[in-house]
């Protein structure tokens, strides 16, 4: 396959193989390891499965239009950049071409790998709608609203940019989540304080969470060099009590959104110090997450935290509140964040 060669050199430098369980293809090592495993896992005595696999993602990939493939490899904040900050006239070339299938191929073998390996309809069609919802939500202007000055935008489109400025930097004053630091695999760490709940307007507070968790990913993508391409989630709950609980209508679109529309994307969750009146809001909506997901998550005592955060993270990447002697401890400040910070970068990088 000549597309073959792509996809393994794209992948030294943009997306991470997948295993056929939709975790991460490379051993669990730190990320500066210069170990490389391709986008289908180069020759192992997986290679029959993985050229089946790799003619089952093309063909998902042929399916798309020419603008779904274009929205698929968007899913990549690194393509992204390089889409919007690029003329128009030189995305014709053979070579953007198959730069662009090679990256959306990356967001299609996450669903194949989350259908089983099994290609059928139903993939394409929830593919599609991933598509579609990413494109509802604006997600590629919620990622680049705070670039506008670098882009030759519309004057529409400047507009539209400097409202989701002014929204997001509404909400995340409190800092109820945002990114910060990296587990030992290079993995982006989405950081939630829960009592910080600024208020539960529908629109916002699932497009402040996404804003966020797409900021994840692009840190995850880059810290990582593409080899990874999940991101580690740690939830504070100190203080939280019931009137921080969100409407359970909201917490269950959220959960949704990404169950149908980031498969893969979350390698663990742990909820830190949760009290009662979480734990009641969590029998609540548990039965709206999925199997695979719930096995993910990990409820902390204080008692295991030391044990369990050092193995994950290293002191120089985590809080006090995470690991005796955690080197990050500047309080979160959203302008800096949000203005002041690539967006494939957290806050005190």
């Amino acid at each position: 396959h000549s597309s073959q060669s792509g996809l393994l050199n794209y992948r030294m430098t943009g997306q991470a193989a997948l295993t056929d369980d939709g975790s991460s293809g490379q051993e669990e090592v730190p990320c500066h390891s210069t170990k490389r495993r391709g986008f289908f896992g180069g020759a192992t005595k997986h290679s029959e499965l993985d050229s089946k696999m790799e003619r089952m993602v093309t063909q998902l990939v042929e399916e798309l239009t020419e603008d779904e493939r274009e929205h698929a490899a968007r899913a990549s904040y690194k393509y992204l950049w390089k889409s919007v900050t690029t003329k128009d006239t030189e995305k014709q070339s053979k070579d953007w071409l198959e730069e662009q299938s090679t990256v959306a191929k990356a967001m299609a073998l996450r669903f194949l790998k989350s259908k089983k390996g099994n290609y059928s309809v139903l993939a394409l069609q929830k593919l599609r709608r991933a598509i579609e919802f990413r494109k509802e939500m604006d997600v590629d202007g919620l990622r680049l609203c705070f670039q506008a000055s670098k882009l030759d935008l519309d004057e529409a489109t400047q507009e539209k940019y400097a409202m989701y400025r002014e929204r997001l930097s509404e909400r995340m004053t409190t800092g109820r989540v945002y990114v910060c630091g990296y587990d030992k695999q290079g993995r982006a760490i989405y950081t939630i304080f829960a009592a910080r709940t600024k208020d539960f307007d529908p629109e916002w507070f699932l497009k402040e969470s996404l804003y966020n968790f797409e900021r994840a990913l692009a840190c995850t993508e880059r810290e990582s060099g593409g080899l990874q391409e999940s991101i580690t989630v740690i939830g504070n709950y100190t203080g939280f009590e019931s009137k921080h609980r969100a409407p359970m209508s909201i917490s269950h679109k959220f959960m949704d959104s990404l169950r149908q529309n980031y498969p893969g994307r979350v390698n663990r969750v742990f909820l830190l110090r949760t009290p009662s009146t979480f734990l009641l809001f969590w029998s609540l909506l548990k039965p709206f997450i999925g199997t695979d997901t719930r096995k993910k998550i990990v409820f902390l005592n204080e008692s295991h935290r030391q044990e369990q955060f050092s193995d994950l993270v290293s002191v120089d990447q985590a809080t006090p509140w995470m690991l005796d002697g955690g080197q990050k401890t500047r309080e979160f400040d959203s302008k800096e964040y949000l203005f002041e910070t690539p967006f494939d970068e957290g806050f005190d990088p």
